[in-house]
Formats: structure tokens, C-alpha cells, sequence
């Protein structure tokens, strides 16, 4: 009698999970009313039953509220213009705080942060392999040695980036718009 109570819940279960299962391939699901009872089941009801409606996914906030803001502002971003999303700049905050940096590298970190923003302000205009260069130089930052380079790669892109920026644009970038000086000591 013990050994046919204990298999009596695994057996639930597994009817449970097979239904499920089949309904998930079946595609259509329908409620049935049996007196005080509801069952579900991938067959019309019997007599009268509703069939539920199939569940329709939300579409991400994150890429909708992006969508609403890229479409209030139009003009903001440079055509061609490639820059790191907001989830890379709050890495690059982390980073920047870590006990291991020194204080040039934290320097460092806080100018590329503030580059990457004037990014997606459109201030200045990157390339995909800008930003390569520039994760590496930040990479490199954790690699005795190798950091003060790495600094200085990074310095003499973000220049030419905004010569680009400014050969593109006739008018002169707004006050405070330019290049984040970065100690490479």
C-alpha cells in the first residue's frame, strides 16, 4: 500500500508533464467546464468549452524605449556613426572603479566612458574598428607593461575620430564637445 501512495504523485506528475507537452506541440489549447470542473485539453470540448488564445510575446522594452528615443531625436546620431550600447558603458564604469587600476588608467577608463557618450550624442563619429581598438587599449589596461601604449593607440584614434567629426561637420563642436584629455603617464 505504501509503494502505490508514493507512485501515485509520479504519476500525476507525469500526466501532467505529457499534457503539457502535448498541448505545447498541439498548438491549440482548450478550457472545458465539466460540471464544478475545468479541464484543459488539445481537443474541442465534448459539449462547450473556449479556446484560449496563443500566447503572444511582448515585444523587449530595452529596443522599444531605444526605437522612441532614436525616433524623438532624429539627427542625433552621425550617419555611419558606430558607438557602444549603454550595457558596454556601464562595463567600462566597473572597470574603471576596479582597486587594481592605478590612477592614469582611471583616468583613462573615465575619458573613454566620456568618449563613448559623445558617441551616442553623435559628437563624434566611430568606426566598428575604433571601438576594437579602444576595448583593447582598455583590456591592455589591466596588463603591466603594456598599458601606457595602449593609452596612447587609443589617444591617437579618438584624435583622428574627431577630425573626422569635425571635417564632416562645418560648424564647430558645442562647448565642452571636445576630446577628453587623458594622461598617458
Amino acid at each position: 500500500m505504501k509503494h502505490r501512495a508514493r507512485s501515485m504523485p509520479r504519476r500525476l506528475v507525469w500526466l501532467g508533464l505529457s499534457l503539457v507537452l502535448t498541448a505545447a506541440q498541439a498548438g491549440e489549447i482548450w478550457k472545458c467546464q465539466q460540471g464544478s470542473k475545468v479541464r484543459y485539453s488539445d481537443q474541442p470540448c465534448p459539449a462547450q468549452g473556449d479556446t484560449l488564445p496563443a500566447r503572444a510575446l511582448q515585444p523587449n522594452v530595452v529596443a522599444a524605449e531605444r526605437s522612441a528615443a532614436d525616433a524623438a531625436s532624429p539627427g542625433t546620431r552621425l550617419a555611419g556613426n558606430v558607438c557602444p550600447e549603454e550595457v558596454e558603458i556601464a562595463a567600462m564604469e566597473s572597470r574603471a572603479t576596479a582597486s587594481s587600476l592605478g590612477p592614469a588608467e582611471q583616468r583613462f577608463f573615465k575619458g573613454e566612458i566620456a568618449r563613448a557618450r559623445q558617441c551616442r550624442q553623435g559628437r563624434v563619429r566611430y568606426s566598428a574598428s575604433d571601438w576594437a581598438l579602444s576595448r583593447q587599449a582598455q583590456a591592455d589596461q589591466f596588463r603591466p607593461g603594456v598599458e601606457v601604449e595602449a593609452r596612447q593607440r587609443a589617444e591617437a584614434m579618438h584624435k583622428a575620430a574627431a577630425a573626422r567629426a569635425a571635417q564632416a561637420s562645418p560648424e564647430p563642436l558645442a562647448a565642452g564637445a571636445s576630446s577628453p584629455a587623458v594622461s598617458s603617464r
